[in-house]
């Protein structure tokens, strides 16, 4: 599955690129000649399509474009259909709000399939716990393999998955209190001795927002601290109160940020000097030449931040 995401990234990317040179008519052919070897991303490659061909002034083409996806098994969220504004002109289409709803019956019964998170164990006796909350577009597997160094420092590593979909293969977290739903779920089905464990939350992206929030608000279970990952946040993401309760408790954090970060550093930067102004403990640690993405040697930078959030 893992081959298949980055097979369809690559093509996303380079659909991405004609859209963002105007060229709406290659990228709608590379988004077709990709849907007969990705199927599990057809919802997703038919809404670039759409996207490209709405904004080309093929409205009608675009929703049909859209109808035959579903017709094959697709389903979005409403919210990708009505807030994107490409699609826009879709909405006056005859039979497009119907649509929508149909297509959001699926995207409900698809929320109410949850999957159980993954637990990791390391060699002998444990003496932390870290929950890490995968990036938007991305599943639990991958959050257990990028932050595994977890069980080399001797901690339990559970990685949860976002029951919050755009799309059947596009996981976020998007809504608050879902997100918390979502993380006290996981937290309940350990067992007794890892819930009582030192915790610390973790997450990437747009996972390292609800991971910030769920150790300020200091529950499920009682956080130690935070590590953050190129975070998709910014200061009005965190009530003040959540914020100010946070550096009451002393709850310090961890923030990894390349320095090449366009997607999202500039908000990560105002949160972690809003974070610093209130008084909380946190820290921020920019990568020279990094993007959106984890460090080559995160290995070693997450022991290091597990190891001085542990003796906070």
């Amino acid at each position: 599955m893992r081959e298949e995401r980055a097979r369809y990234e690559t093509v996303a990317d380079e659909i991405t690129e004609a859209y963002l040179r105007g060229d709406h008519t290659e990228g709608v052919a590379l988004a077709r000649a990709a849907m007969p070897d990705l199927p599990a991303w057809r919802a997703d490659l038919a809404h670039l399509a759409a996207c490209l061909l709405a904004l080309g002034g093929r409205p009608e083409e675009a929703y049909e474009e859209l109808r035959a996806a579903f017709a094959a098994g697709a389903w979005w969220h409403r919210r990708i259909l009505l807030e994107d504004d490409d699609l826009a002109d879709l909405a006056g289409i005859e039979g497009f709000a119907d649509f929508v709803r149909e297509s959001q019956a699926r995207a409900d019964a698809a929320a109410d399939t949850t999957r159980p998170p993954l637990l990791r164990r390391p060699e002998g006796e444990p003496h932390g716990l870290l929950v890490t909350l995968h990036g938007a577009g991305e599943e639990a597997e991958d959050a257990a393999t990028e932050w595994a160094a977890a069980l080399d420092a001797g901690c339990v590593l559970l990685a949860v998955d976002s029951s919050q979909r755009n799309t059947p293969t596009y996981r976020s977290w998007p809504d608050p209190e879902v997100a918390a739903r979502d993380i006290a779920t996981a937290v309940a089905g350990l067992d007794a001795a890892d819930r009582d464990l030192p915790l610390v939350t973790g997450g990437f992206s747009a996972g390292a927002r609800p991971a910030m929030r769920w150790a300020l608000a200091g529950s499920p279970g009682t956080p130690v601290g935070f590590v953050a990952v190129a975070p998709a946040v910014f200061p009005t993401d965190l009530d003040p109160a959540l914020v100010r309760a946070g550096a009451d408790r002393g709850v310090p954090g961890v923030i990894l940020l390349g320095e090449k970060d366009d997607d999202v550093g500039e908000g990560a930067q105002a949160t972690y000097e809003s974070l610093r102004q209130a008084g909380l403990a946190c820290r921020l640690d920019v990568v020279p030449g990094l993007g959106h993405t984890y460090p080559d040697d995160f290995d070693v930078r997450l022991r290091i931040a597990l190891s001085s959030l542990a003796r906070n």
